[in-house]
Formats: structure tokens, sequence, C-alpha cells
């Protein structure tokens, strides 16, 4: 079975898009088939993004408006 591109979709009929994507709207999918996709692509699922490190959450937490104004007031005060 190969894979299946549709180019403009979005212009063709239904019936026509039916006939290329070789299934039935009424019915939808057979066991079968379903089955080969979910072999051929795997399952329709995002992969979780990976976790931060505790270094980018420590420099995250120092990047607010507030923490950012508290430190300059630090400086200035150090300065003054």
């Amino acid at each position: 079975m190969s894979h299946k591109i549709v180019k403009d979709a979005h212009q063709k009929t239904e019936q026509e898009l039916e006939q290329t994507l070789e299934t039935n709207l009424e019915k939808g999918l057979t066991s079968k088939k379903a089955a080969d996709v979910l072999a051929r692509d795997g399952p329709n699922e995002l992969e979780n993004p990976p976790k931060p490190t505790l270094l980018m959450l420590f420099i995250l937490q120092l990047t607010g408006f507030v923490i950012i104004l508290l430190m300059c007031a630090a400086v200035a005060s150090i300065l003054v």
C-alpha cells in the first residue's frame, strides 16, 4: 500500500477524495485498512517535548519582569 498525498484536496469534491484515498465516507476505514495504516504510519500521537533541565528552570525564573526590576534596584543601591 502506498502513502497517498493529495494535492489541492480542498478543491476536490468529496467523491473525488473518496476515490483517491480509497475509503468510504459512510463506513470509514475497514479494520484491515486501519491496521495497515497503523503499521505504516504508527499511532496518531505527538511526541512529548523534552523536560527542561534544572539550569533552564533557574534561568527562566530569572527572566520575569519583577525579578529583573529587583536586580536593577539591587545594582543601583550597591552603586550609590
